[in-house]
């Protein structure tokens, strides 16, 4: 096994997300999801990003949830937050928005690489995601992690 270092994966994200921009550009207008990613992060979270291009504008939108897939909230980079969240104790004055916002991903800070090296974190930003979204992702981790699970390590003969 070879060490692949988080410098490495960063460079592999962002040669992604780059071709993605351009690839962006030239898709006539309109919504188009251009990558699914499901992952477990630990044994207690999985996550699902999705990456989707708005009218050749390229998008990033993140859940995380139980190791079942289930309670998914958004993961919303920091850039994205309303004013008042940045400051210290906005918890206290946004209660509702609070439950909402998770801190951004990152590798483990060994240098190793981490299932949070493949697609969460920054870059690229996490945009606050739309209700479909939302709805999406919900649906796509509660299959995989909850229902999948079961269907794949079923002992029955397929």
């Amino acid at each position: 096994m070879s060490n692949v270092s988080k410098e490495m994966v960063d460079a592999v994200r962002m040669a992604r997300w780059e071709e993605w921009e351009r690839m962006a550009k030239q898709l006539p207008r309109g919504h188009h999801i251009l990558s699914v990613e499901l992952l477990r992060i630990n044994r207690n979270e999985t996550a699902v990003v999705l990456t989707v291009v708005h009218d050749h504008r390229l998008v990033q939108y993140e859940l995380r949830a139980d190791d079942k897939g289930g309670n998914p909230r958004p993961v919303i980079s920091r850039q994205h937050l309303p004013g008042g969240c940045h400051e210290p104790g906005f918890e206290k004055l946004m209660p509702h928005l609070a439950g909402f916002i998770t801190k951004d991903a990152s590798a483990s800070g060994d240098g190793s690489v981490t299932a949070n090296s493949v697609a969460i974190g920054d870059p690229p930003p996490k945009e606050p995601p739309a209700p479909g979204a939302v709805a999406l992702g919900t649906s796509l981790l509660t299959t995989t992690f909850n229902l999948g699970e079961q269907a794949v390590g079923s002992d029955t003969p397929a």
